[in-house]
């Protein structure tokens, strides 16, 4: 998989000519004496793209434009969207919905305005050289120009800490001291040599505390279903297949059975999971209910972990690969051709339930709120963080828009990807439902039986149980008594959880019961040597020698960003 998505640029407002910026893997380039800009966009809802140079502007626009039908008012789409610019001005973008990245060159006034959507899904990456700015949504393609042009870069120590505790980036950071993320809610404009990165939006979780649970339902129903109708009618536009995630778990579940309800049963369902797990018995149960067809992909053994070195020329080593590889391990095997938009339930149950970790509105975000591993936190006590409002809102751009979303780079490079539950209006909306409610799935359950009672019917994967079943609360969370009785078994037996097959991502499992894929992982550690800072190497081969499933996976990206990298 040498996939790549979107577009590459050098864009040049001094009298330096930017410097070689080649690609070959590219379908079109426009070039001229200021910049160069190549596209190499993935091929679907192509009317929804631009790539167009005119006497007054140069208008780069990728991905899927969900709201285009209300937006397209003017001769072309192209006119449309100058129309808009010159209306709204330089946040002309931030009237569109769905998932996008673009730049917009004003030759007349000479500026550059570089923009992804409203949370950030299409990763756009950038460095600044002199008076030219390298940006693509293809990370790799800005170390080439790096090391083509022999412009010095490091590993940025304190990245390499976040990898290995967070398992993701935080605010505009990433592996390399000279790349840079445009964060989540912002745009760059770039005009006489300079740079400024501006937020356009963010978003509000203020309760309103006038409303009863019954409106808080009613809003929940009336927005999801916008939401579902927006995406679903996107592919109905273009005639392409719905291809739908389902698993074990309420969000996808509740994609597709929304979808279904409104008229939308022509679905494909797909699902990757170990065999015979809950992610793979409840999707099949519900497809079968709905008949819908549907695909399993089964994860048994930990195979997909071999892609490691494909998945980090995707993501440069910013992420922990495992939640890239799975997904991608079903993906390389299908056709894309006539199927559209890849739907998720990515963000449910943090919209519909809360990133609050208790049911208090006024908590606030500390240095460890959503790392996967908090053996090395101490080594990131010097990290500012963006001061965001409150926990639940720095959760979702830390968390939600930069860890979770890497996840959708892998399917990025075959189709568009959405997720009722990311759109910006619901989530705007439905955020401002107090979080009493919302804590701990109370009003997402209740929201199921009342309204698709036949959804509650199956079991949930995170309850080991049905949401209609009788619960105990133990630290202030509701547990099943099935699952209570299942899991005072395992402790009785002395056993690990999670060193059986019986969860989401058994890595632990997988490496003790698969000797080659131990010692494929194990062998990545022998390139440890390289990395020239003391303490780093240090904590790598700690993790190696006493780190859990995830720590490993974890330590093994950072090896492989280095070695693709850092050489």
């Amino acid at each position: 998989m040498h996939h790549s998505f979107g577009f590459s640029a050098a864009l040049n407002t001094g009298n330096n000519p930017y410097l070689d910026f080649q690609l070959s893997d590219t379908k079109k380039s426009i070039k001229t004496d200021s910049f160069i800009c190549y596209n190499h966009m993935v091929r679907k809802f192509e009317y929804d793209k631009l790539f167009v140079e005119t006497k007054d502007y140069l208008l780069v626009l990728d991905g899927v434009i969900a709201n285009k039908q209300q937006l397209d008012k003017a001769e072309t789409w192209f006119d449309s969207l100058i129309q808009l610019y010159c209306k709204k001005g330089e946040t002309f973008f931030s009237e569109l919905r769905g998932s996008f990245g673009g730049l917009l060159y004003d030759k007349k006034v000479d500026k550059y305005i570089v923009f992804s959507d409203h949370i950030g899904s299409k990763f756009l990456y950038y460095t600044m050289e002199g008076d030219t700015l390298i940006c693509s949504t293809m990370i790799r393609n800005i170390y080439d120009f790096l090391k083509r042009n022999h412009l010095s870069y490091n590993l940025s120590t304190e990245s390499a800490f976040l990898l290995l505790t967070y398992g993701y980036m935080l605010d505009n950071r990433t592996l390399c001291d000279r790349i840079f993320r445009i964060p989540p809610g912002c745009y760059l404009v770039l005009q006489n040599g300079k740079l400024s990165e501006k937020r356009y939006c963010l978003l509000d979780n203020t309760p309103d505390e006038t409303m009863s649970e019954k409106d808080a339902i009613e809003l929940f129903d009336s927005e999801f279903r916008k939401a579902v109708a927006l995406e679903f009618d996107k592919d109905n536009e273009y005639g392409y297949r719905h291809l739908v995630a389902l698993s074990g778990g309420l969000d996808s579940r509740m994609v597709s059975w929304v979808a279904h309800n409104m008229g939308y049963t022509e679905q494909l369902n797909f699902t990757f999971s170990q065999s015979d797990y809950w992610d793979e018995i409840v999707p099949k149960q519900i497809a079968r209910d709905l008949k819908h067809e549907w695909i399993f992909k089964m994860l048994d053994n930990g195979l997909w972990l071999y892609d490691i070195d494909e998945i980090t020329e995707l993501t440069g080593g910013n992420v922990l690969y495992y939640g890239l590889a799975h997904g991608n391990s079903l993906f390389k095997h299908l056709n894309f051709d006539d199927k559209g938009v890849i739907h998720t339930g990515q963000l449910g149950d943090v919209v519909f339930g809360t990133f609050y970790s208790s049911n208090r509105e006024q908590a606030t975000f500390k240095l460890g709120d959503g790392a996967y591993s908090t053996t090395y936190l101490d080594r990131l006590k010097d990290l500012r963080f963006v001061d965001f409002p409150n926990q639940e809102i720095s959760n979702f751009y830390y968390r939600g828009f930069s860890g979770a979303n890497n996840g959708l780079l892998a399917s990025m490079c075959y189709s568009e990807v959405l997720s009722p539950f990311m759109n910006w209006d619901l989530m705007n909306s439905i955020l401002k439902v107090p979080v009493k409610y919302r804590f701990d799935h109370h009003l997402y359950k209740k929201w199921i039986i009342e309204r698709y009672p036949l959804a509650a019917d199956y079991v949930w994967e995170k309850m080991k149980a049905t949401i209609k079943s009788p619960v105990f609360k133990i630290r202030n969370r509701d547990i099943a008594l099935k699952d209570l009785i299942r899991r005072i078994k395992v402790r009785l037996i002395g056993g690990d959880v999670l060193k059986t097959a019986k969860h989401m991502n058994p890595l632990s499992f997988y490496l003790i019961q698969n000797q080659d894929l131990h010692n494929f992982i194990y062998d990545k550690f022998s390139d440890n040597m390289r990395i020239a800072d003391n303490e780093l190497r240090q904590v790598i081969t700690q993790i190696k020698e006493h780190g859990n499933g995830v720590e490993i996976i974890q330590a093994t990206s950072l090896i492989s960003a280095i070695n693709r990298f850092f050489k």
